[in-house]
């Protein structure tokens, strides 16, 4: 439900956050970021964008979020669509792997 199983493709994902057409967001805690986390990403947890931080104010920049399982990138999607932005859950971490993505 919440991503497993989710096909991602990095490579196009990657092409647009380096054009500058999107942004790619891991909302886990800091402690998961620096286990490893999507070369290109920034790190906004979801208990900061939830408390009102966003990532960009370009509401016509798509914004691409992952976590460990997709349940806090559901919750981050759902929540910037709300307010009007163009927003992606991607699923887990191990989604963007197995789309190619690489890891840093």
């Amino acid at each position: 439900m919440f991503g497993f199983g989710k096909k991602v493709n990095a490579a196009e994902v990657t092409e647009e956050v380096l054009n500058h057409q999107a942004l790619l967001i891991d909302v886990r805690e800091n402690d998961e970021w620096d286990g490893g986390h999507a070369v290109n990403a920034f790190h906004l947890s979801l208990d900061r964008i939830t408390k009102g931080e966003l990532p960009t104010k370009d509401t016509s920049k798509k914004i691409y979020f992952y976590c460990a399982s997709g349940t806090r990138a559901s919750m981050a999607t759902s929540y910037l669509k709300q307010k009007g932005f163009m927003a992606e859950n991607l699923g887990g971490l191990h989604n963007w792997k197995s789309g190619g993505g690489a890891i840093e």
